[in-house]
């Protein structure tokens, strides 16, 4: 008889000897393949039925990936499939930096906590832009579909009539004709798909996108006013005043003294936003320390911006918080204000030191 050694020898050459068939009750052993992927057409499909918020999370998966989110063709896809979606973008200014930076409201990417983490996160973010851009002192901003348009403003101190357009879906910049006139703090507005700008004086030019030109109206401000529902004399005194006004379908909010107020041609006098002082409980109480509120349209919707004092950085750094509110009219002298989501306790946002809202606007993607 062999020894246990030497039969195991023995299996062990048997099992490396390679003229040794496999038996056919045995599975065939499985060929390393290299990973299946999609068809680009099938991933713009896909992408494009996602909500555009999550795109800063899809781009991380991979470089196509990334390439792909990024490329007209999707956004193509989009409008072909009536996917399109009301986008917020914000140009804020963060000392020392001279020149503003653009901001565009996403989906957290991880909105996983631990137990041990006790700390409420936001579940949106402002995610930069990296476009590099120089922006001038107070411009005017107005959006036709997917591009925003910035108008006018100071540049080096002088008033400058330069038109600058950012194509939201490639996130670039490009020059649009000047203005007949330089303007240091332009009003533009957005009326059947031309843009008309007024500034200090009452002379009024307008810009055709098709055509790419500028043409003086003989049409009056006021006329326009009332075109678009609102009263001259009123946008110009009581909203100056405040931290912040927008104009939604036809209707002007604005926030003033501790208090969201709305103006349009049915009513004699501002009227108060009904339902939203327990709904923004924690934006009221910031009030007297926030430096500043910012409304914008958002898509029909009114988004509000603010910061405060960061206590995680001992108040040297700022935070700034959003809520978006839904707006229903009652009668022809109520309307009233629904809170669709609020990050009023954490920050969409934090900046080690001081922050100042440039422009607010939604863009359509």
């Amino acid at each position: 008889m062999s020894s246990p050694e030497k039969k195991r020898k023995k299996n062990t050459a048997r099992t490396k000897n390679p003229s040794l068939k496999r038996s056919p009750l045995l599975p065939p052993t499985p060929q390393s393949t290299p990973n299946p992927t999609l068809p680009d057409d099938v991933l713009l499909s896909c992408f494009a039925r996602v909500s555009r918020l999550h795109y800063p999370s899809l781009s991380l998966v991979s470089k196509s990936f990334r390439s792909l989110l990024s490329s007209l063709e999707l956004y193509q896809t989009r409008s072909h499939l009536h996917r399109t979606e009301r986008c917020l973008y914000v140009c804020l200014s963060l000392p020392p930096d001279p020149n503003p930076r653009w901001f565009t409201l996403c989906r957290r990417p991880n909105r996983n906590l631990t137990k041990k983490r006790k700390k409420k996160q936001s579940s949106n973010l402002l995610v930069p832009i990296t476009s590099p851009h120089s922006t001038p002192v107070r411009p005017s901003f107005v959006v036709i579909g997917s591009e925003i348009y910035e108008i006018g403003g100071l540049v080096n101190g002088a008033a400058s009539s330069t038109v600058s357009v950012f194509d939201c879906r490639s996130h670039s910049w490009r020059k649009a004709p000047n203005m007949l006139v330089a303007r240091e703090q332009p009003y533009a507005k957005v009326i059947d798909g031309k843009i008309y700008v007024r500034g200090l004086e009452d002379l009024v030019e307008v810009f055709d996108p098709k055509t790419q030109t500028w043409n003086y109206e003989s049409t009056e401000w006021k006329s326009l006013d009332d075109y678009y529902g609102i009263v001259s004399d009123r946008f110009f005194g009581m909203a100056s005043r405040t931290s912040s006004s927008c104009v939604i379908d036809s209707v002007l909010y604005s926030y003033y003294k501790g208090e969201f107020k709305w103006y349009d041609k049915k009513v004699t006098d501002w009227r108060t936003l009904k339902g939203l002082w327990y709904s923004l409980p924690a934006f009221f109480s910031c009030s007297t320390t926030s430096s500043q509120i910012q409304l914008a349209d958002y898509g029909g919707k009114m988004a509000v911006l603010w910061d405060r004092h960061d206590r995680s950085s001992n108040c040297k750094g700022r935070k700034v918080l959003c809520a978006v509110v839904t707006l229903e009219r009652r009668t022809s002298e109520e309307i009233r204000g629904r809170v669709e989501w609020s990050d009023d306790s954490e920050a969409v946002l934090k900046v080690p030191g001081s922050v100042a809202f440039v422009g607010v606007v939604a863009a359509t993607l």
